[in-house]
């Protein structure tokens, strides 16, 4: 049986993020969310106050969207994923960058979806929907080829300038943007009574000049009544962002130089592109997705980091590890101030795993690259790690893991968040108290385990799981049978050996206290009348 122990990782790790900060390092706010999403469209809604994110859901490879869901965060530290109710007229799949507004005027808020070869349009009175078909009819917003032909249904995002909403829109090196007006009941169609919108006979749009390095992925903001356009370049790995910069929505624009997002091998990045702003209390905030590292068929991952802007240039190189767990501005200091609530008594503990599988390595074939293969890569240190980029991934099934909190918590409930979040695993959740083992060594070797949760017949897919319970344990041990993954045939498309392939992983395994033992760790019995 295979032993694997943190007592010092933690201490280690920190002393080296002193100076860099790497992939797996623990607590890095970069990926934002666990799981692998794309394209993502983030906004602050005021009215709840709440941060939403939609993005793609990938999939079976690139080509093929999984399910569409939202999610959803007050502190910025506790995401919450919540499937979305789309229009059942709509195309099922796939489903591509989506972009959500709330309308300036009627209240409602309008998502868009690049479905098949068309771009949809929907509204609900919640960012959590259900959503309602939006368009006077069940068609879409726009079908490919209504613009100027080959990609001009992709990537469209909102824009909204004052009271006037926009879209901007196309790939493969062209962009265009088109104004979209709404009726009474609130159903939105292209405007083409606009006279600025020059190109185009079924829609009216115009196409924006002097943008360099263009390919898909457009997102405009204003500050200072200048509009930005960011946008990417390239693929895969080498994915970026650059930017453009103009006197008026429909430009001119002048492109800058400067890259925005790049890939950075020094710390692990590749890929880093598609992304939208989040304005917060006066600060913006670049969100992406990168490719997941160790590079694997092309998966990727939700990051987030603050870009500054100084008249009309906006700082380069911002991709980070650290997201917004570095430096200074309104999200830094809510995540900081949120952070100091509600401890997660397992973050940094030693553990003790059934065994940790390696990566394989491989080669991509968009980009051509070798991955080196690597021993233990999904080590159980990387289940308590803060770190939604890493992943304990047992070698064989049932696989376990055990993680040593140093001494009796009482325990109320378990977070666990799986590799692919939107799919059933079957699991079970056991404990023991100081008492019972003294050591992991006296854990692993234990048959008097006491069940905190069995989900062995899981039937939930949600993420976090969550499991409400009370006990009083030093030790907690999470053991994982089988999950209802892809086959390897169907999911690995671009790497030409399968890394992952039928396998079990768990991002984040998390236990908290239960009230009242925030103030006590080991309150002490009442009595029979309430220690009245």
């Amino acid at each position: 049986m295979k032993n694997i122990f943190i007592p010092i990782f933690f201490l280690l790790t920190a002393i080296v993020n002193s100076v860099f900060c790497d992939w797996n390092s623990p607590e890095n706010g970069n990926p934002l969310i666990p799981g692998y999403f794309a394209d993502p469209s983030a906004i602050y809604d005021s009215s709840s106050e709440t941060f939403y994110i939609f993005s793609t859901t990938d999939g079976l490879w690139i080509s093929f969207s999984g399910d569409p869901a939202v999610y959803s965060s007050k502190d910025f530290i506790h995401w919450k994923l919540t499937p979305l109710t789309l229009p059942s007229s709509w195309q099922k799949k796939p489903l591509w960058a989506p972009s959500i507004v709330k309308h300036p005027h009627n209240g409602k808020y309008y998502l868009l979806y690049a479905i098949g070869d068309g771009t949809y349009i929907a509204s609900s009175p919640s960012p959590l929907g259900p959503w309602t078909n939006a368009t006077a009819s069940s068609s879409p917003l726009y079908r490919s080829g209504d613009m100027w032909g080959a990609n001009d249904w992709f990537d469209a995002q909102f824009f909204t300038d004052t009271a006037t909403v926009y879209m901007t829109f196309g790939g493969g090196g062209k962009c265009g943007i088109a104004k979209i007006v709404f009726d009474a009941d609130g159903r939105a169609s292209i405007d083409n009574g606009d006279a600025r919108m020059t190109d185009g006979s079924t829609h009216k749009f115009k196409q924006l000049s002097g943008l360099s390095n263009y390919l898909e992925g457009s997102c405009m903001f204003k500050k200072d009544g200048m509009y930005f356009l960011t946008y990417s370049n390239s693929a895969c790995q080498n994915y970026n962002v650059r930017y453009a910069v103009a006197s008026s929505p429909v430009g001119p624009f002048t492109a800058s130089s400067k890259i925005i997002l790049q890939r950075s091998n020094a710390e692990h990045i590749l890929g880093p592109g598609h992304n939208s702003i989040l304005e917060y209390k006066g600060s913006r905030y670049i969100v992406y997705h990168r490719q997941h590292y160790p590079y694997v068929d092309v998966k990727r991952q939700v990051c987030i980091d603050q870009i500054t802007i100084s008249g009309g240039e906006i700082s380069a190189g911002a991709q980070s590890q650290e997201g917004v767990r570095k430096g200074t501005g309104p999200l830094e200091s809510l995540l900081s101030a949120n952070a100091k609530t509600d401890i997660d008594a397992a973050f940094g503990k030693p553990v003790a795993a059934s065994s940790e599988s390696d990566y394989k390595g491989g080669t991509s074939g968009n980009i051509r690259e070798n991955f080196p293969s690597v021993k233990n890569c999904y080590a159980g240190r990387y289940a308590v790690d803060r770190n939604n980029g890493t992943r304990w991934a047992p070698g064989s099934l049932p696989g376990y893991l055990i993680v040593d909190l140093g001494d009796d918590y009482r325990i109320g409930r378990c977070e666990t968040i799986f590799e692919y979040v939107l799919r059933l695993y079957n699991y079970k959740i056991e404990y023991l108290a100081n008492a019972e083992a003294a050591s992991l060594e006296a854990a692993q070797s234990s048959g008097e385990w006491h069940m905190f949760a069995d989900r062995s017949k899981n039937a939930e897919n949600v993420s976090p799981v969550i499991d409400s319970g009370l006990a009083d344990a030093r030790f907690v041990k999470i053991t994982v049978f089988s999950a209802s993954l892809p086959t390897a045939q169907s999911e690995v498309r671009t790497i030409i050996e399968t890394d992952y392939a039928d396998r079990v992983s768990i991002v984040e395994f998390r236990v908290f206290e239960a009230a009242p033992s925030a103030i006590f760790k080991n309150p002490p019995d009442p009595g029979p009348n309430g220690g009245l």
